[in-house]
């Protein structure tokens, strides 16, 4: 992994990497308009960047780059690297939540290298050692400052991507409360073991919250199930029953009932019915109610007598 803002240690005041990277900054701040010309020439072709500069307001893009100058003169000048390793790790969060492709920022940050290294030949191509010095201090800081943002931009997508998983989950397994102590989990879509173990934990939290003494599991919108679902979902049926709640199965497919037998699946365990109205009828009759049908537009539920 690469180095953390907190992780960076400064340059010592005196140091020969210090004294070259003053010198590389004079060259920097005398040119800094024309490389600042020169870097949005290279990355006008590229189509990431490109449209992150079209939605980005002049005066912000101003802004930014007076904020990047000053901390990064403060950093080689006065030696404060903490806030200038701090803002390149603002920057690494912004390009994530902006869309940047890895590769986009990556070239961004190259290109700075490419547009300034011709200021500094310029500069100190008559004096080889120290112009060896300077360009090894550039390389060293750049390398630094791509480690720092690297590290920001890939934790933003990774936290990113976590919050979407969540969301996701969160919408593919709603746990419905049909009435008093009665709850619906409509499952919808393929079902793998990370997603049946989630399944269950979100219907084991419900129960106890709702102290719901019925569940209907209704899987009409499942297509397949392996071995590993199958027996997770008599899993499910009987975590249920430890916490006090019959569990009633609905919409097996014939697909699907065929595959349970297939693999040895212990049916008895399991209360299926075989569509969602008669499943949640059972329940109603579990629950002590009586489903009265006045014709056939109309029923009425009322408590066992």
């Amino acid at each position: 992994m690469g180095a953390s803002a907190d992780q960076v240690v400064p340059l010592r005041p005196e140091s020969p990497d210090q004294r070259a990277l003053k010198d590389y900054w004079s060259v920097y701040e005398a040119h800094f308009d024309d490389i600042q010309v020169g870097i949005m020439h290279e990355l006008a072709g590229d189509p990431d960047f490109a449209a992150i500069v079209k939605m980005t307001p002049p005066d912000v893009q101003e802004q930014n780059s007076k904020k990047s100058r000053a901390t990064m003169r403060r950093a080689i000048v006065e030696g404060d690297w903490q806030s200038y390793w701090a803002d390149l790790k603002v920057q690494g969060e912004q390009y994530a939540k902006m869309g940047l492709s890895f590769r986009a920022w990556f070239k961004a940050v190259g290109s700075f290298r490419t547009v300034l290294s011709p200021y500094l030949f310029e500069a100190y191509g008559k004096t080889p050692q120290r112009l060896l010095a300077v360009i090894e201090a550039m390389t060293g800081l750049i390398d630094r400052a791509m480690a720092v943002i690297g590290e920001a931009y890939l934790a933003t997508k990774e936290q990113t991507i976590r919050q979407q998983q969540d969301s996701l989950r969160e919408l593919s397994t709603p746990v419905l409360q049909v009435r008093d102590k009665m709850l619906l989990l409509p499952v919808i879509g393929v079902i793998d073991s990370h997603r049946a173990q989630q399944l269950t934990e979100e219907l084991l939290l419900a129960i106890r919250a709702n102290r719901a003494r019925v569940v209907v599991l209704d899987i009409t919108g499942v297509p397949a199930v392996d071995s590993r679902v199958a027996n997770h979902l008599v899993q499910t049926v009987e975590a249920a029953r430890l916490m006090g709640a019959a569990a009633i199965v609905t919409g097996l497919s014939a697909e699907v009932a065929q595959t349970l037998v297939t693999l040895g699946v212990e049916l008895g365990k399991l209360n299926t019915v075989g569509d969602l109205q008669g499943g949640l009828e059972e329940a109603e009759h579990l629950l002590g109610y009586r489903v009265l049908q006045d014709s056939p537009d109309i029923r009425q539920i009322h408590p066992a007598a």
